[in-house]
């Protein structure tokens, strides 16, 4: 995949799945029970909304809830972190060429004069 095309990809996926939303959206790296105690009140407020449950019910219900979304989004977000790292890995090569090109540059300039 081309850096532009991966780049694109980057931005369609976090698009579609409103990454943005850090309470709705596990961190990469980050295990379901992490993701819970850290978007709880998130999930359980969702919850009630549908359920009007409370106490432990309504724990369970935001959990599921939040369980639902970490499974729907791991895969994806562990396309994304390869999909990053690839084209971290592009650029620093591409950077790293050029920077090489540039002081062949300044040296043939300054052998000319």
């Amino acid at each position: 995949m081309r850096r532009k095309e991966k780049r694109a990809r980057i931005e369609q996926i976090r698009v579609i799945l409103g990454l943005s939303d850090s309470q709705r959206t596990p961190v990469p790296g980050e295990s379901l029970r992490d993701f819970y105690k850290r978007t709880n009140m998130y999930w359980q407020m969702a919850a009630y909304e549908h359920t009007q449950h409370t106490g432990k019910e309504l724990r369970k219900d935001g959990f599921d809830l939040a369980e639902s979304r970490y499974k729907e989004l791991k895969p994806i977000l562990d396309e994304l972190v390869v999909l990053e790292a690839e084209q971290k890995a592009e650029e620093e090569a591409s950077a790293s060429t050029s920077s090489k090109k540039d002081a062949k540059k300044g040296k043939q300039k300054s052998a000319g004069r």
